[in-house]
């Protein structure tokens, strides 16, 4: 049965460049929090302190009530400046959100998990009841999670460039980088209609580790040898994409050498939607579909380490929606949501 309402909580404006979390909306009985990259999800061991889920419970109370978007980066604690030997009980040692037992216990009410450099929304609930409401919700694919990715696609069709003259006739820098942004952006245009042509593109896989560690992952469609009769699916949705200005940076200024004046790849940012997740999940699956995400280290390795190093920047896959169903109203549903980044960030 649909959920017959909706409550949205939108932010306007939100600084992706932070780096501290901090709680974008909250009840008595649950919280989303804004994960910033680099920051692991959840503990490996109970001892652990740099973690969101630590940061929730200990240090989320220096917030208060300032929205998210307002808050000044200076204002919240970091999980590392905490005293190891004495974690002070005012920053809620002691509060019910850690009596809550999740997947684990040193978990607490921690919903689910982004990757370590994944920035965005993450669910917590703050009481046992709660908690166990919004695990069943999830285990029957009703909590929703969307996700903005600036991707580049590896399947570009080849362009004539139309301009009938060679590049090194050229007299100066500054005549050659525009003739390259002009052949960029002509490459956008035709690279984003291509994918927009297959939207509503649904990828539907199982997956298995591999690799030094078991550090990848790869989906496993249906067909392959690998592919189990009764094997658990996890389905990605790319819903939309756009152009993005094409240069990698950001900047558009001369680049230094010749080299630097090849087309750079098209630059599309993409919406994917998906409920039950898999390690890695989106970024394997975009990967799959010729769109690895830029900066991704593992799944467009190629294209981290092509870019000069001024130029590189990290993962850019963000979590930026959360929809779930109303614990005190389940016939209700809940989205909280930021904006969709407008450029890269670091």
């Amino acid at each position: 049965m649909q959920n017959s309402a909706e409550k949205i909580f939108s932010v306007s404006v939100f600084d992706y460049n932070r780096v501290e979390p901090c709680i974008v909306r909250e009840t008595d009985h649950w919280a989303v929090v804004y994960k910033p990259p680099h920051l692991p999800t959840a503990p490996l061991r109970a001892d652990e302190r740099n973690t969101l889920v630590y940061w929730f419970l200990h240090c989320s109370e220096v917030q208060g009530d300032v929205p998210c978007d307002d808050m000044q980066t200076d204002v919240l604690l970091d999980a590392t400046q905490i005293d190891p030997q004495e974690p002070p009980a005012e920053y809620g040692l002691h509060s019910r959100e850690a009596q809550v037992r999740g997947k684990k216990a040193i978990e607490a009410g921690l919903l689910h998990r982004l990757d370590t450099d994944t920035r965005g929304l993450v669910l917590f609930a703050k009481d046992q009841a709660v908690y166990d409401f919004l695990a069943a919700r999830q285990e029957a694919g009703q909590i929703i999670k969307t996700y903005w990715a600036f991707v580049e696609p590896t399947r570009a069709p080849e362009i004539d460039d139309g301009y009938g003259f060679d590049a090194t006739e050229l007299s100066t820098l500054k005549e050659l980088s525009a003739v390259q942004r002009g052949i960029a952006a002509q490459e956008q245009v035709v690279v984003q209609e291509r994918i927009a042509a297959q939207l509503p593109l649904t990828l539907e896989s199982q997956f298995r580790n591999f690799g030094p560690g078991a550090k990848r992952v790869a989906p496993v469609f249906s067909g392959s040898r690998h592919y189990k009769k009764d094997g658990r699916l996890y389905t990605t949705v790319i819903e939309a994409a756009d152009i993005l200005p094409f240069s990698i940076d950001g900047n558009d200024a001369v680049p230094q050498t010749a080299y630097e004046f090849r087309p750079s790849p098209p630059l599309i940012r993409v919406r994917c939607r998906l409920s039950r997740g898999y390690r890695h999940q989106v970024r394997a699956h975009l990967a799959a579909a010729g769109l690895p995400i830029s900066g991704d280290p593992l799944y467009a390795p190629q294209g981290a380490e092509a870019q000069p190093e001024s130029a590189q920047v990290g993962l850019q896959l963000y979590a930026v929606s959360l929809e779930f169903p109303d614990p005190e109203n389940p016939r209700q549903n809940i989205r909280v949501a930021l904006p969709p980044p407008d450029k890269m960030n670091p």
